[in-house]
């Protein structure tokens, strides 16, 4: 446990520095200098805009705290430059002074980024990876889409109004094989939500089957208590004709196994090992190695798996915070990475987003990726 001064002490400091610094340049806006002949306005106009800040980042999880800390960073950025510039004087000094605009930069800047980093999130994307292999397939040939990481909800990239859009590029991509790899749902998702997504899988058509492993959202609850539970989950998908695996595998008629994990978060840990799951560790036959999180693939591809296929970081979403969070906690951010000679592993952005309609990094996306058998000369 940490000392009281690093737990309690420090955070409020660091606060304290940091609403200063932002009432010091609130204080520098021209719309201010309208009103310096009267020092009640001068000086209390930036109180009521920091307090309009904190009131709309006062949800956690709400897009107002993204908005109040891409502004607040511009703001940090900007004065250690302003400072160090001081020192310098002249030329580089007076050009700073236009580019930061009194303040109004920060601002710009901000209203910028929210702007792009919507319409990134609402762009949503067909990813293609080519991949080969030794083992036999059917027809020599496997096309596997992977959905991950939808979180449905009204305020969050997708809902039930994009759902045309989304059976589109799934479709054509012709799918041997379907696979949803966790986070489909979570604890905002309402029953109207519930039912249309599972409505969409079973109207598609993906003649290997349609598996899913759970994700630590989707009935993992972390915010709220959920409009539903896993008997309406595992209703929904029965008649969607999708398969839950939890710790288990299927060898399916053309040959090709899919492994479905439990989730680590989810469990806690507690679940079966790589080893577990694949006792008689690598064979002929081609593995889909399913995992929510990006976590064990050394393990994964010494038991076996040939292909591994993730998704829970949202490739990041918010630059910086969702690149450090992830990267400290998964072994992989978004993406394809090389495991071992016969193992792939990829890390899906994630077919929505957490939250709200904002994205910085990553991409909002549906998985496709072809497999073809290398033939030996």
């Amino acid at each position: 446990m940490y000392h009281p001064f690093f737990q309690f002490v420090l955070p409020r400091l660091g606060q304290v520095a940091l609403d200063a610094l932002l009432y010091l340049n609130f204080l520098q806006l021209p719309p201010l200098q309208l009103v310096a002949r009267w020092p009640v306005l001068y000086y209390g106009l930036p109180l009521v805009l920091m307090g309009v800040l904190a009131y709309i980042s006062r949800d956690p999880l709400g897009l107002g705290i993204v908005f109040a800390g891409h502004l607040v960073t511009f703001y940090c950025i900007g004065t250690a430059i302003g400072l160090a510039l001081r020192r310098i004087g002249g030329t580089p000094l007076a050009v700073w002074h236009i580019i930061w605009l009194d303040g109004i930069t920060p601002w710009l800047l901000t209203g910028l980024i929210m702007w792009w980093g919507r319409r990134r999130a609402l762009r949503l994307c067909t990813t293609k990876y080519s991949l080969t292999t030794r083992k036999n397939l059917p027809n020599g040939r496997l096309t596997i889409v992977q959905v991950s990481d939808v979180h449905p909800r009204a305020c969050a990239a997708m809902d039930h109004t994009r759902i045309p859009e989304l059976k589109a590029k799934i479709e054509a991509c012709r799918p041997d094989l379907l696979v949803l790899t966790g986070d489909i749902f979570d604890e905002f998702t309402e029953p109207e939500e519930l039912d249309a997504f599972c409505k969409l899988f079973g109207e598609l058509d993906a003649p290997l089957g349609k598996y899913y492993v759970l994700g630590n959202h989707d009935l993992f609850h972390h915010w709220r208590e959920p409009s539903f539970g896993r008997a309406d989950l595992e209703r929904g998908f029965a008649a969607a004709g999708v398969r839950i695996l939890e710790d288990t595998s299927v060898l399916l008629p053309c040959g090709v196994r899919v492994v479905g994990r439990k989730d680590y978060l989810y469990t806690n840990g507690s679940r079966f090992t790589a080893a577990q799951l694949m006792p008689g560790g690598p064979d002929d036959h081609y593995t889909v190695w399913l995992d929510h999180e990006p976590r064990d693939f050394k393990n994964a591809a010494a038991a076996g798996a040939d292909l591994i296929l993730s998704g829970h970081t949202h490739g990041g979403q918010v630059w910086p915070a969702g690149a450090v969070g992830m990267v400290a906690k998964n072994e992989r951010n978004y993406g394809k990475k090389h495991i071992a000679d016969h193992c792939d592993a990829i890390v899906s952005g994630g077919t929505g987003t957490w939250g709200y309609k904002f994205r910085t990094q990553g991409r909002t996306e549906i998985v496709c990726a072809e497999i073809t058998t290398e033939r030996e000369n």
